[in-house]
């Protein structure tokens, strides 16, 4: 898809007249509204008159976890596709793609959701705002959401969304009202499953991607005759998974669904979806073939047919990619020692297909389960687990751990650390967070992780993400801003001629035809060209209360 040009504010509109707020320094904008702090409002179109295309937003094929898959979120890795449907135009259709759905505007999913407390599109708030100014203002945008006065909901979530430009909840609900307000009927709407209540910031890393997406395809030129919303769904509590993907499927209004990861309960809510006819893009229903011109094509299959295929994909060649580093730093052949919880179907998962990989690649391998010492996997028994270790054989550690266990994490770097780093720490996605940065100081240093994507200044699509966002963004960001293309390229595809307006059919037949995916910026394919590595360095950049950060790793 082409994305809309970058715009520079200064306060004043293309006659010289001063917006509302007056005369500011030069802010560069990538969507409709100015968003200087200062509470500009001024439009692309007051300043410049119209934007036009601009270069293609990278693409990645990747999993992201966590949170929304191809994306998916709560256990691991959320796979998100690289060109969906938007890098191509959709035949016979105009360039909004579709009817919206003739229903009540003023209809929120939350009103006959059973569990409608965990759900909202701007009706409540879900996140707390970082920043105290925009409290009053969120909840003030809420109230006039919920009674469905779409201009007040909008003036208030710009008001908030100047005073926190950080918080992605915010720029989501501000699209959402302003969707409602411009579509001819109700909004194209999707839903995103993110652990909310449980993870916040994981969560916000996630919505970040989302709302960069929802943005573009809402200021695309021309302009659809119907913008998307997003329904942000709290499934931090896993027991109420299957209840909410049951309140999604009931509600005619969503079109499909970002998110769920690999555990039991994800496994029972992408069933309830696909037994109720509502596309979910999840880690458990992507499946990546090649064509014979060696471009990759990303289909949302069925769960049965299914069966995690892009996942254990994924986890095989961070392996592989993971040891063939380890090769690149020893003297001597690599012998592994992989901590893993067994209590966590990705934990497990993570380490079966690494003692797999190792197997095949003729690198000995000790499983270390450390489920029983989980509760008190610190000072002594931190220190012995690192010795059974050593006294195995071993000179790497391969921690096949998940976010809840970043304690158990650091307990072990500090341990290594404390006996001169006697194993090479490695990591995968999971491990990549502020808290193990800040918590583990200098015990960390040097731990390599596996992740999706990596932030290099560059990069295109960092550049405007860390412009929106004002800073770094994590491969959360980037894979769910991938996810999220995906079904809006679906949403595009969809022909708007006919009465039958956009339906599930034809975004569930969509994305079952298989997408072209391919590398824009990084060009490469996961799948073939390894995945990319970072290294826990000290330098400043890092997340606040830390001296170090993860810096990409080029060449080993």
């Amino acid at each position: 898809m082409s994305s809309p040009k970058p715009w520079t504010c200064t306060g004043k509109d293309k006659n010289g007249n001063p917006g509302s707020a007056g005369e500011h320094s030069p802010h560069q904008n990538f969507g409709e509204f100015c968003t200087h702090p200062s509470g500009c409002s001024l439009t692309r179109n007051d300043v410049a008159g119209g934007g036009g295309g601009g270069k293609k937003l990278p693409k990645w094929l990747v999993p992201a976890a966590a949170a929304a898959g191809a994306a998916a979120v709560l256990g691991g890795i959320v796979f998100a596709t690289s060109g969906g449907g938007g890098s191509k135009p959709s035949t016979g259709t105009a360039q909004g793609g579709g009817n919206c759905l003739t229903v009540s505007s003023t209809d929120v999913v939350s009103q006959s959701a059973t569990n409608g407390e965990y759900i909202s599109q701007g009706e409540k708030i879900l996140l707390p705002p970082t920043n105290p100014q925009s409290i009053s203002q969120k909840e003030e945008a809420a109230e006039a959401f919920a009674e469905g006065d779409w201009q007040r909901a909008i003036e208030k979530y710009q008001l908030a969304a100047n005073a926190d430009p950080n918080d992605p909840e915010t720029k989501i609900y501000l699209n959402n009202a302003r969707a409602r307000k411009q579509s001819k009927g109700a909004p194209r709407t999707i839903a995103v499953a993110i652990p909310i209540s449980t993870s916040p910031d994981e969560a916000k890393e996630i919505l970040r991607g989302v709302a960069l997406s929802q943005d573009q395809f809402n200021n695309e030129t021309p302009t659809p005759s119907c913008l998307m919303e997003v329904a942000l769904v709290d499934v931090g509590d896993s027991d109420t998974s299957i209840d909410l993907a049951q309140d999604l499927v009931d509600s005619p209004a969503i079109l499909g669904v970002l998110g769920h990861g690999s555990d039991e309960f994800s496994q029972a809510a992408v069933q309830v979806y696909q037994d109720g006819g509502l596309t979910v893009l999840s880690p458990l229903t992507m499946s990546v073939s090649m064509s014979p011109g060696g471009q990759s094509i990303l289909k949302v299959l069925p769960y049965q047919e299914g069966s995690g295929q892009m996942l254990d994909g994924y986890l095989t060649q961070t392996s592989k990619t993971l040891i063939d580093y380890a090769r690149s730093q020893l003297m001597v052949d690599p012998v592994v020692a992989v901590f893993f919880n067994s209590d966590i179907d990705y934990s497990k998962r993570l380490k079966d297909r690494f003692v797999t990989a190792m197997e095949e690649e003729r690198v000995s391998v000790t499983p270390l389960d450390i489920t029983s010492d989980l509760p008190t996997l610190s000072g002594v028994n931190a220190d012995n687990t690192i010795t059974s270790a050593t006294q195995a054989g071993a000179n790497v550690a391969f921690m096949a751990l998940t976010k809840d266990r970043l304690t158990s994490a650091i307990s072990i770097a500090q341990a290594n650390a404390e006996q001169n780093r006697p194993l090479l720490m490695l990591g995968a996605d999971e491990l990549f967070s502020p808290t193990i940065l800040i918590e583990g100081e200098d015990a960390i240093e040097d731990l390599v992780l596996a992740i999706p994507w990596r932030w290099t200044p560059e990069d295109p699509f960092a550049m405007q993400a860390s412009a929106m966002w004002r800073g770094r963004v994590s491969w959360r960001t980037a894979t769910s801003f991938d996810a999220t293309e995906a079904i809006a390229g679906a949403l595009r595809a969809q022909n708007d001629e006919g009465d039958g307006g956009l339906d599930r059919a034809g975004v569930a037949e969509q994305l079952r035809r298989g997408e072209p995916i391919s590398g824009v910026a990084a060009d490469f394919d996961v799948f073939r060209n390894g995945i990319p590595l970072v290294k826990a360095v000290r330098g400043e950049g890092g997340p606040r209360g830390s001296d170090y950060r993860f810096d990409p790793i080029e060449d080993y």
